[in-house]
């Protein structure tokens, strides 16, 4: 027969009191309920584990010799109950996420910062990549989160995507490019242009391709890069243009290290998406997070 836990508990509880009754009272239980218990728990040992006196009870070899186990059962019950308190509260815990390029770069640091200073005791761990690289992460359950830009071909049924905001690619040229001058530019202009790209997988190359294909654009790829910032240093050296989300060049742009004539082409705009399993298994530290994030 298993032993019960609680019953241990009472165990202990009329081991220290040396009285049914007594022990009752403090569990707030009825002395036969008590007894009851303490019957089942001397099934399940096999041996008798009190021993009836005038005054009340005493505990036989059989009980002294269990007792040391039940006061472990409990510390580690109380120890199990205030592990789950300090998870609740963000008292402990690890923050596993994995965000895509841009977000990593533009948006999680503030959000990141608000968070820790809400909830310092709790670990961060980012990594970060392109949109496949993450949701190769989470696919694979190395993280609980994917924050994503750009489309995902096909989400599996048991994780869920939600829009967080959205996001704007832009055309960004050096100072000294030919098209510099220009405040517009209309789709035709870019017909032959050398872009730099960033690298397969990437949402910002996806979303722009698909961009420049549905307006019948043919453009020259002059190099392939991984990661926006050294799209950004290969552009401002005259290599060539690129498209890059506007959150990732705004500071460049304010200052005058890169050029953003507008640009009249449809299919520029994207979502940022949050990827995840379904709210219910998610650990307290990300449905906190997700709080901040939307």
């Amino acid at each position: 027969m298993a032993i019960n836990p609680e019953h241990l508990l009472t165990f202990i509880r009329v081991a220290r009191l040396g009285n049914l009754s007594a022990a009752a009272g403090e569990l707030n239980l009825t002395q036969p309920a008590v007894s009851n218990q303490i019957k089942l728990l001397t099934q399940a040992v096999g041996e008798p584990l009190l021993t009836r006196h005038r005054y009340g009870v005493r505990l036989t070899p059989a009980g002294e010799g269990l007792l040391p186990y039940a006061v472990a059962t409990s510390r580690a019950l109380e120890g199990a109950r205030q592990y789950a308190a300090d998870l609740h509260e963000l008292d402990l815990g690890t923050l596993n996420i994995a965000a895509s390029s841009t977000i990593a770069a533009t948006i999680l640091p503030g959000v990141l910062a608000l968070y820790h200073d809400r909830f310092p005791k709790v670990s961060l761990r980012v990594q970060q990549g392109n949109t496949q690289d993450v949701m190769d992460l989470l696919l694979s359950q190395k993280c609980e989160l994917a924050l994503i830009e750009g489309p995902v071909k096909e989400v599996p049924i048991d994780l869920k995507q939600q829009v967080f905001r959205r996001d704007a690619l832009q055309l960004v040229m050096s100072p000294d490019h030919p098209l510099a001058g220009r405040t517009s530019l209309n789709p035709a202009d870019l017909n032959g242009l050398g872009v730099v790209w960033r690298e397969p997988g990437s949402g910002t190359r996806e979303v722009a391709k698909a961009a420049l294909e549905q307006a019948s654009i043919q453009v020259r790829e002059v190099l392939t890069l991984t990661g926006t910032e050294a799209v950004k240093e290969a552009v401002m050296t005259g290599l060539g243009v690129a498209f890059l989300s506007e959150l990732s060049v705004r500071r460049d742009v304010d200052a005058g290290r890169l050029i953003c004539p507008a640009l009249s082409l449809t299919g520029l705009n994207r979502d940022l998406s949050i990827v995840s399993a379904q709210e219910e298994v998610l650990s307290r530290a990300i449905q906190v997070f997700l709080t901040f994030l939307v």
